[in-house]
């Protein structure tokens, strides 16, 4: 599973009522009077949310097409972000595995239970370790050999040689010395383990130094070997849990993961990958880093869920988590993994995000398509923002189209979920662009992301986020509206009409909210109608 990595549900702003009443009187201005329903400006200025499944094409805007999304991973199950948020609304580690696994109960694993675990970054096809007093070597026929700490033996190796496995000491001249023993080196495994202190010093290429409790072994892989540290249960997750999410976070969150992580690796024990090892360490499985990853509050919230893991009837639970769903969990194929509204995981972080791709970038990682000309998601799954994960894109150029799935699109831009919506670029450099992300605080900012394409109007440029709307003109500059102000602005005929572009941001003033125009001003009571006054 994937470490954590930060990004709520996203929704564009609500429109205003359709035809609201908007009155005027202000001297040195002169009224208008604007009923009108609501305007529409080309681009889709007030277009409404997506609907599910197909998505309009998007044509980039300065060769940019802007990327929207919310969540990180693949949404399935537990939401650590989610986890976050629930523990501190309140939830128990209990109530929050109900939650994102709904229908599953919390049984007990048989108590030391181990595991065999692939020491991946290991990759040079032998087992190397650091000297310690107490350090041995045995076989699996019981024989076992104490390995002598002096100082001429700077390292220890267990080394494949054809079938053989070989004992090797590394001396004081930097030559190695094969180091014979009573060790069955034929058909036999070789482990080192240290009675003493319980800890191995595997040496990894590169010359980095990481411990790992218990045992490690070789074991024969193919052509080469593999190292492989076999610990109880209890053991592993001390080096899984505080990878997989801060320790420092709420204990009920935290035992909450050491539950799911738990209930995870034993449904790996019943169909091991190889018949060497049960579960790798990396982002594929769980990620796991051994005694040197263990913190007091990963060791605390272990031993407070001991044993503990999820069942479904008699089976272990697929216990599936990722960083964050974005607001909306997605459906993992079985009764528990489903898909629903998740009120938890935007409440401690924003987790919403953007990024630009730039047309070239599209055209490198689709030759065939020639120039490109649009994109288009054909089918979403229909849970979540956006009308739910992309599940289907098309991208088109002016040779041929090219249709991916959302899985293959997101891996081949880095993006970091299959829950996003796709507009026209705002392109770096551009007013409304720069406005957003140096002023506005981008994403995370008030306004969020952009939930419309960005449009021409006027002579200027007009784009719509989350959390309002900016115009920009090269007399005016880029300036912010919401809420009923934005809503009046438009109805009163937009930057085509006699106002023209926005002069400066909405602004409170009082028990109202006030911009002015190039030619004239919009105030709005918190409560009642809008008054909208134009220069003569």
């Amino acid at each position: 599973m994937p470490i954590l990595r930060s990004q709520s549900s996203i929704s564009p702003p609500a429109a205003g009522p359709a035809a609201a009443d908007v009155r005027f009187g202000r001297r040195g201005l002169r009224s208008i009077s604007v009923t009108v329903a609501t305007l529409t400006l080309a681009g889709g200025l007030c277009a409404g949310p997506v609907a599910e499944g197909a998505d309009s094409a998007v044509t980039p805007l300065n060769s940019n097409i802007v990327v929207t999304g919310a969540g990180w991973g693949h949404g399935k199950g537990l939401s650590q972000y989610g986890a976050w948020g629930a523990a501190d609304a309140g939830l128990s580690h209990e109530k929050i595995l109900a939650f994102y696994y709904p229908g599953t109960k919390i049984a007990k694993l048989k108590s030391g239970n181990t595991i065999r675990v692939w020491i991946s970054a290991d990759k040079d096809n032998t087992l190397n370790v650091m000297p310690e007093a107490g350090l041995r070597v045995r076989d699996s026929a019981g024989h076992g050999y104490t390995l002598p700490s002096g100082s001429k033996y700077r390292q220890w190796r267990i080394k494949r040689s054809g079938s053989k496995r070989v004992l090797q000491y590394l001396n004081t001249k930097g030559s190695w010395v094969t180091r014979g023993t009573s060790l069955t080196a034929t058909g036999r495994v070789w482990t080192f383990d240290n009675p003493k202190r319980g800890i191995v010093k595997v040496r990894l290429p590169g010359g980095k130094n990481r411990d790992y409790r218990q045992k490690v072994a070789l074991r024969f892989y193919e052509s080469g070997a593999r190292s492989v540290n076999t610990v109880t249960m209890e053991n592993y997750l001390r080096g899984v849990v505080p990878r997989e999410m801060p320790t420092s976070w709420h204990r009920e969150a935290v035992q909450a993961q050491s539950v799911a992580a738990r209930s995870y690796a034993a449904r790996f024990q019943l169909s091991p990958r190889t018949p060497i090892y049960d579960i790798c360490d990396t982002a594929a499985c769980q990620v796991y880093g051994g005694q040197d990853d263990e913190t007091s509050g990963g060791n605390a919230a272990i031993a407070a869920t001991k044993d503990q893991i999820l069942k479904t009837g008699s089976a272990i639970a697929l216990t599936m988590f990722s960083s964050s769903n974005g607001g909306h969990s997605a459906s993992g194929g079985t009764s528990y993994l489903v898909p629903k509204k998740d009120p938890y995981d935007g409440r401690m972080r924003n987790q919403k995000w953007s990024t630009w791709i730039s047309s070239s970038k599209i055209q490198s990682a689709y030759p065939s398509i020639g120039t490109f000309r649009s994109i288009r998601v054909t089918q979403r799954d229909g849970d979540g923002a956006w009308g739910g994960r992309a599940d289907q894109v098309v991208i088109t150029g002016s040779k041929k189209s090219v249709t991916v799935t959302g899985g293959s699109f997101k891996s081949k831009f880095g993006l970091r979920e299959r829950l996003f919506g796709v507009f026209a670029g705002l392109k770096p450099g551009t007013g409304n662009h720069e406005r957003w992300q140096n002023d506005l605080g981008g994403t995370t900012g008030r306004l969020g992301g952009p939930s419309a394409n960005e449009v021409a109007v006027a002579g200027g440029l007009y784009a719509r986020f989350e959390g309002g709307e900016l115009y920009w003109s090269k007399g005016t500059g880029s300036h912010l509206l919401t809420s009923k102000v934005a809503d009046a602005y438009r109805k009163a005929g937009g930057p085509a009409g006699r106002l023209g572009f926005p002069a400066t941001d909405v602004a409170s003033a009082g028990n109202r909210t006030v911009a002015d125009f190039a030619n004239g001003q919009i105030s709005c009571p918190n409560s009642g109608t809008c008054t909208v006054l134009s220069k003569p």
